[in-house]
């Protein structure tokens, strides 16, 4: 009865939301609203469905492959900072000036170019102009259409599938399920380690994708827990933590899922799981929930993501007791199989040769 309620509710809404948004992309199909090319290739990572599909790792794996190739940058629309306008991010930068996904990937590449702009089309310009860069890679950028990319990268969650989803506000997809067949690349994301071929193609056969599209799985791998606060210690300073036993888990991401699971597969499953929104900028309330819960744990370590460790280093008043408790677990993607990686590399250039020789051709 409640999801009758809920359908009758929201069904309306979801209808008008297909209508506006089939009309944008058909305005883009037929040229009504222009797309740019750029004489250097730019790579989109994005989804169509809210949040929770792994972008940033799956961005950062991207730099990982491609940076010794060309020179590479990474341009973010920066969500929910406070400045205007394009913006070159620095290791110095705070998520209010940067953006979260941003400076992570600053943080870790310090070496590269990152820049945040919500005209996309301006960044890369910008970009362009500025560092003599090769290659583009667009973060959340799927739905992006004024910029005409090489490749168009597309992450859908294993653990949430779209053929059984609905346009928001009913469901979580914010694009049709027809706009997957403008991927040039498919990767099901968040998938289990142990994930077997025959599951793999159970997802093909599920998905039918054109010939001209590739698809590739990878899954999460969880690195060791570094301490929030004291990341830059002498290691023999860091309390050690125990192999196992309860936790707290602290989280402000879209689908927090996979962490808790592994947390309990790993031994260490949490007493208290302290969900927030994504990209939540911590309040004082927030805080007072956050101390009070290790006050009512005093043994248990608290686990965090590598995004919120950020916002978590920059919020004031957590107590000294949870700053000496406070780990964050880096994530890394990893392809299924491992082997994959390198086709996945060689598919990414091979794409990116084809269309900069198509519009090198186009344009005589």
């Amino acid at each position: 009865m409640k999801y009758i309620f809920k359908w009758f509710l929201l069904a309306p809404a979801a209808a008008l939301y297909g209508i506006i948004i089939a009309v944008r992309n058909k305005c883009y199909d037929w040229g009504i609203c222009a797309a740019t090319d750029f004489p250097i290739p730019v790579i989109t990572v994005g989804n169509i469905t809210v949040g929770g599909t792994g972008k940033t790792p799956h961005t950062e794996k991207l730099v990982t492959l491609l940076r010794n190739e060309r020179r590479t940058a990474v341009l973010s629309r920066g969500y929910k900072r406070t400045t205007k306008g394009f913006r070159y991010v620095s290791p110095d930068d705070t998520t209010q000036t940067a953006g979260d996904e941003p400076l992570q990937i600053k943080r870790k590449f310090p070496d590269i170019p990152v820049a945040v702009d919500r005209q996309r089309v301006n960044g890369i310009r910008q970009l362009m102009a500025g560092d003599g860069v090769e290659l583009v890679i667009l973060d959340d950028a799927f739905q992006h259409r004024a910029v005409r990319p090489a490749v168009s990268v597309l992450l859908m969650d294993y653990n949430r599938p779209v053929r059984t989803d609905c346009l928001l506000p009913l469901g979580r997809l914010r694009d049709s399920k027809s706009q997957i067949a403008r991927a040039d690349v498919v990767i099901i994301t968040k998938c289990p380690p142990e994930m077997t071929p025959i599951a793999q193609r159970i997802v093909t056969r599920d998905l039918a994708l054109f010939p001209y599209q590739s698809l590739f799985f990878t899954t999460f791998a969880y690195g060791e827990a570094v301490p929030v606060f004291m990341e830059d210690s002498d290691p023999a300073a860091v309390p050690s933590l125990p192999d196992a036993g309860a936790c707290l888990l602290l989280t402000g991401i879209a689908n927090p899922a996979p962490l808790a699971a592994y947390l309990t597969k790993t031994g260490r499953p949490p007493a208290v799981h302290l969900a927030f929104a994504d990209h939540r900028s911590f309040t004082k309330r927030d805080v007072r929930r956050i101390n009070d819960a290790a006050l009512r744990h005093p043994r248990h370590p608290v686990f965090t993501t590598e995004k919120d460790a950020l916002r978590l280093r920059e919020t004031a008043g957590l107590s000294d007791d949870v700053r000496q408790r406070l780990y964050y677990l880096p994530v890394a993607v990893r392809f299924l199989p491992e082997d994959k990686e390198m086709l996945f590399k060689k598919e990414l250039m091979k794409k990116m040769k084809e269309r900069m020789h198509a519009l090198r051709v186009m344009k005589g």
